[in-house]
C-alpha cells in the first residue's frame, strides 16, 4: 500500500511516473502506435480524475465514476469501452508488479456494444466512384482498396517491392501483423502503369515532395534553420538545427543560398516512395473523390463494400474471413446480415409459395 512519507513523491508524481512506467511496458509488448497512444491517453485521464488519489488506492468505485465521468461528455459506447480496456491493462500492469492484488476495473461491468449493421455501396455506385477518378494514382487507390479489401493502414504500408504479380497479392502490414492480401486480375494493370520503372519504396507516395526549407530571423542579423534527417545509428529520424551567428548580418536571399549550400541536396528533395502517406491523407484523397459524384465514401466502407460484394457473388464466410483478415469468424458475420442476394435467391429457389 502507497503511503506519503518525508522523502516520498506526492500521489500526482507517483501516478505519474506509474504512467511513464506503464507506456514502456506497453511499447515493449508491441502494441500497435494507435493502440499505445489510446491506453496512455487513458490512463493519464484517469490520473487527473484520481488527483491526489495514489492508483494504487483506487477502488472500483473510483472507475465507475471516472468512466461515469467521461461519459457525460458524450463519448460514444465503443470509446467507453474502449477507455476500459487501456485501464484494465492498466491495473494488470500494476498487479503484475506486486504493487496492487486486485484490479478495479474488473469488477466494473458495462453494457455490451451493439454492433450495427454496416453501410455498403452498391456495384452501381462504385463504378461511379471509379469513373470520378482523376488520374492514375486516384484511381489505381480505389481499385486496391475496393479489389483487396485492405484497412487503410496497411495500403498505405504497400511497398513496391511486396507486389507479386505472378500470385497476385501484396504483402501488408495489418493490425495482427504480416499478411497478404489478394487483388483481382482487373487491377493488375493499374498497379503496373502506376509503380512504372520503380523497383523498391511505397506505393502510394505523396504528392509534395520537395521538402520546404524556412528561415527564421534573429537578432543583429542572425539567422536560424531546421531540417531532418534520418538517423541510422538511432534508427529514426532526428533535427538538425543550422545557425547563422550573429554579426555577419546577411540578408534573407544570402542566408537562403547558404542554407540550401551546405544542407545536402538528399535531405531537401525527398526521394521519389520513401514517406508513406498519413492514414489521414488516405482518407482525404477517397472522401475528395466521392465528394465529386455526391457520394460520402472512406477507406474503411470501402472494404465494408469488398466484403458485402464477395459474399453477393457466392462467397464462402470463411474465404471472406481470410481476405478481410479477421482474426475470429464472428466479426465477418455482420456482412452475412448485410448481404441478402444469396438469403433471396434461397427463399425464391426453396420456399414452397415460389415453386
Amino acid at each position: 500500500m502507497y503511503s506519503r512519507g518525508p522523502h516520498m513523491p506526492s500521489a500526482k508524481e507517483f501516478n505519474i511516473d506509474l504512467a511513464s512506467r506503464f507506456a514502456r511496458w506497453v511499447r515493449v509488448q508491441d502494441y500497435r502506435a494507435d493502440t499505445q497512444r489510446q491506453y496512455l491517453a487513458s490512463v493519464m485521464l484517469l490520473c487527473q480524475f484520481l488527483d491526489e488519489i495514489p492508483a494504487t488506492e483506487a477502488t472500483h468505485l473510483d472507475i465507475r465514476d471516472f468512466l461515469a465521468l467521461i461519459a457525460q461528455k458524450g463519448l460514444k459506447r465503443a470509446t467507453i469501452h474502449r477507455t476500459m480496456y487501456a485501464l484494465r491493462c492498466f491495473f494488470d500492469f500494476l498487479n503484475m508488479g506486486g504493487l496492487i492484488n486486485w484490479s478495479p476495473p474488473r469488477f466494473v461491468r458495462l453494457r455490451r456494444v451493439e454492433r450495427n449493421l454496416p453501410r455498403v455501396l452498391t456495384e452501381k455506385q462504385m463504378k461511379i466512384l471509379l469513373s470520378a477518378t482523376r488520374d492514375l494514382q486516384e484511381r489505381t487507390m480505389i481499385e486496391v482498396l475496393y479489389g483487396t479489401g485492405a484497412r487503410a493502414g496497411e495500403v498505405r504500408s504497400m511497398r513496391v517491392e511486396d507486389v507479386d504479380f505472378t500470385a497476385r497479392r501484396i504483402r501488408v502490414i495489418g493490425k495482427c501483423g504480416l499478411r497478404y492480401v489478394l487483388f483481382p486480375r482487373a487491377i493488375a494493370c493499374y498497379l503496373r502503369r502506376h509503380i512504372g520503372k520503380r523497383r523498391t519504396g511505397y506505393l502510394f507516395v505523396s504528392r509534395c515532395l520537395p521538402r520546404k526549407m524556412k528561415l527564421y530571423p534573429g537578432p543583429n542579423g542572425a539567422w536560424r534553420s531546421y531540417y531532418y534527417k534520418r538517423d541510422h545509428e538511432k534508427g529514426r529520424t532526428v533535427r538538425v538545427h543550422w545557425r547563422v551567428p550573429q554579426g555577419e548580418k546577411l540578408t534573407y536571399a544570402h542566408a537562403m543560398r547558404r542554407l540550401k549550400r551546405e544542407v545536402p541536396k538528399s535531405v531537401r528533395e525527398m526521394p521519389i516512395g520513401q514517406k508513406p502517406l498519413g492514414c489521414v491523407t488516405v482518407r482525404y484523397w477517397v472522401m475528395k473523390i466521392g465528394f465529386r459524384v455526391g457520394i460520402h465514401v472512406n477507406p474503411r466502407l470501402l472494404r465494408h463494400t469488398f466484403a458485402t460484394h464477395l459474399m453477393d457473388h457466392g462467397a464462402d464466410i470463411r474465404m471472406t474471413q481470410k481476405m478481410l483478415g479477421h482474426i475470429s469468424v464472428g466479426t465477418t458475420q455482420v456482412y452475412a446480415h448485410v448481404s441478402t442476394s444469396q438469403v433471396q435467391n434461397a427463399l425464391d429457389k426453396c420456399h414452397p409459395r415460389n415453386l
